[in-house]
């Protein structure tokens, strides 16, 4: 169509008289120029194509025993439920079915979460899903597979939780307390798990809710996780340093036997027989007093323990590895649990609104553990817990008992004291580099 358009507009030219004999070299060579042009122009701008749509991609397939596949992403809606993805791709209800039953002791699909992301994998020559893979957060997602059998086979559908790989960079933060820890380290929930993290490694020297001033500092040199350089959150605590009321406390992360615990630099371990307060979210209702005044029964009687007040259901850790014995409940103080530690220790735990599920006489715990949760039973004027320790019979007030520490093994002493030094020329120059940035700055 062209080539004739252009033949007749030559033969046009020739029969004018405007154009001299002379001019039609330059002419001739004009039209070439067109022509030049016009097929440069479709073979640099063929026609566009419309895509079926951006959350469905068919791979191609280059093997010949590997059946055609289309691959399905997108974000989960707010109230938007697993089958009613598979309305809208017209995937098999039995499939998710049967994928939902399979990965719900690892996580349960019933409860999508807006904004997360999904992957579907489907056979198109059967419409079979091939694989699921959902986010649960930032550092894990549910796999579900089918595996790979013969037209006649089916094994069903295997899940698995898979860890993402993170980049690893340290940081830093550190400060000065205003008010309270959470305040000075930060609001956000990244920043408020460094200050549980940093609180649960002192935990056994010094009680956050009651022992913090004004003006004391800390110093936290922890990892940086970051996916394609995009700040994602805080991993382990390797160093970690408290000045309370003017006496400091450091504790370094160290590996031994196979397991990371924190010690102090003369090599004893950070962790005691018992921790100093077994709950986090906590504030003192009432000391140690052996004369106090009883809200309830309106008299003066000693009270030989610590309450804490907390919100109903809050957990309540054991304060060190023991035996359960008088697991209960009295008239006085509700439900309770005790504790039988080494070295003569026994704790008391006053007033729960449950036990944690395995929790009875002769059951072995382990410091840290769940035994169970804040309430008000008994004579309680409101939630708390009613936390008592014991030394040979005798009461003592947790807030200011001196606990044993335990050495690191002789043989780890020369190992532990390099690592030490090769640890603080690594914490200078992360105080020369740069202070941890805020979450502020993290992308979803």
């Amino acid at each position: 169509m062209l080539i004739s358009y252009i033949r007749n507009l030559i033969s046009r030219v020739k029969e004018s008289s405007v154009f001299s004999q002379d001019k039609r070299p330059i002419i001739f060579f004009g039209f070439i120029f067109v022509i030049f042009l016009s097929v440069t122009h479709f073979s640099l701008y063929p026609a566009k194509t419309l895509a079926s749509g951006p959350s469905v991609t068919t791979p191609e397939n280059k093997g010949e025993t590997t059946p055609p596949v289309k691959v399905i992403t997108g974000f989960i809606k707010k109230g938007e439920t697993l089958s009613e993805i598979g309305e809208k791709y017209n995937l098999k209800a039995d499939d998710l079915m049967d994928i939902s039953r399979v990965s719900k002791d690892l996580h349960n699909l019933r409860n999508l979460q807006p904004k997360m992301s999904y992957k579907i994998i489907v056979d198109t020559k059967r419409n079979d899903i091939v694989e699921l893979d959902y986010a649960i957060d930032d550092s894990s997602f549910l796999s579900v597979k089918r595996p790979i059998t013969n037209d006649n086979g089916d094994d069903g559908f295997q899940a698995e939780m898979v860890s993402l790989a993170y980049q690893k960079r340290t940081g830093t933060i550190a400060g000065t307390i205003r008010h309270n820890l959470i305040e000075s380290i930060g609001s956000t929930r990244e920043h408020i798990n460094v200050a549980y993290e940093l609180a649960d490694i002192f935990a056994y020297d010094i009680d956050f809710t009651s022992d913090l001033r004004k003006g004391d500092t800390f110093e936290v040199v922890l990892e940086e996780l970051y996916r394609d350089n995009i700040f994602k959150g805080y991993g382990k605590i390797l160093y970690a340093r408290f000045t309370n009321d003017g006496e400091r406390y450091e504790a370094f992360r160290y590996e031994l036997n196979g397991k990371e615990e924190y010690f102090r630099p003369d090599g004893n371990s950070i962790k005691k027989t018992l921790m100093r307060a077994p709950l986090r979210y906590r504030h003192i209702s009432s000391f140690f007093a052996k004369n106090r005044f009883h809200p309830i029964l309106r008299i003066r009687r000693p009270h030989l323990g610590v309450d804490y007040a907390a919100p109903k259901g809050t957990p309540i850790s054991a304060a060190g590895d023991g035996i359960v014995f008088n697991a209960g409940r009295t008239r006085q103080y509700g439900n309770q649990i005790f504790i039988r530690h080494s070295g003569g220790y026994v704790t008391g735990y006053g007033h729960l609104s449950a036990f944690a599920k395995g929790i009875n006489n002769g059951a072995k715990v382990n410091q840290g553990e769940i035994i169970g949760y804040v309430g008000s039973t008994g004579y309680s004027t409101g939630p708390h817990l009613d936390y008592r320790v014991k030394l040979d019979g005798k009461a003592i007030d947790p807030l200011k008992m001196k606990l044993p520490t335990s050495p690191i093994p002789a043989k780890h002493k020369e190992a532990f004291k390099s690592y030490v030094a090769q640890m603080r020329i690594e914490i200078s120059k992360s105080r020369m580099a740069k202070v941890s940035p805020k979450p502020a700055n993290k992308l979803n």
